[in-house]
């Protein structure tokens, strides 16, 4: 949920995607339920309607951890959200963002990144936007401005190369 959104409730945004979701044909929903923000029961009901309406379209995770999360990514066409993961992680996997609303508002996003409003219309532009064969083209060469994988050997070469003599000033004393 867009917890500061003053215009659109909760509410009217998740009609407005699931709406969209609707009209989507030959693609299977991964959904990941909702954090603990406000309006999340809501939501998350949903959902749950939603996939119970159509089970052959959709799977339903209260939440697939970590290493389940970022396993999936490398099997999925895309993402619909407002999470930063769709920010943050998606563009090292080479997967496209629909992004809704102004949730993210102000983070540096790659060029895998769709900015849409919680609009059906809109929703179904950034759809048809992320499967058109010159976006999937470009995601080949989209680059995550949050850095490369390996940053963890990177940070443990260079503090390899710093000594750490002399770095306590103070000494201690046993009685």
């Amino acid at each position: 949920p867009e917890t500061l959104e003053k215009k659109q409730s909760s509410n009217n945004q998740m009609v407005e995607l699931l709406s969209a979701l609707e009209e989507v044909n030959d693609t299977k929903f991964i959904f990941t339920l909702p954090n603990a923000d406000t309006h999340n029961l809501k939501i998350t009901k949903m959902i749950e309607k939603f996939h119970a309406q159509y089970p052959s379209k959709s799977v339903l995770f209260s939440s697939l951890g970590q290493l389940k999360f970022l396993s999936t990514l490398k099997y999925i066409d895309g993402m619909i959200g407002n999470s930063s993961s769709g920010l943050l992680e998606a563009p090292s996997f080479k997967i496209g963002t629909v992004n809704l609303g102004d949730r993210q508002t102000g983070r540096l996003k790659s060029k895998s990144v769709i900015d849409s409003t919680f609009k059906k219309k809109n929703i179904l532009r950034s759809i048809e936007t992320l499967y058109s064969t010159s976006f999937q083209k470009n995601l080949l060469t989209v680059t995550n401005p949050y850095g490369d994988p390996g940053a963890s050997k990177k940070i443990l070469s260079k503090i390899k190369t710093v000594s750490l003599q002399n770095l306590i000033k103070k000494k201690f004393y046993d009685a």
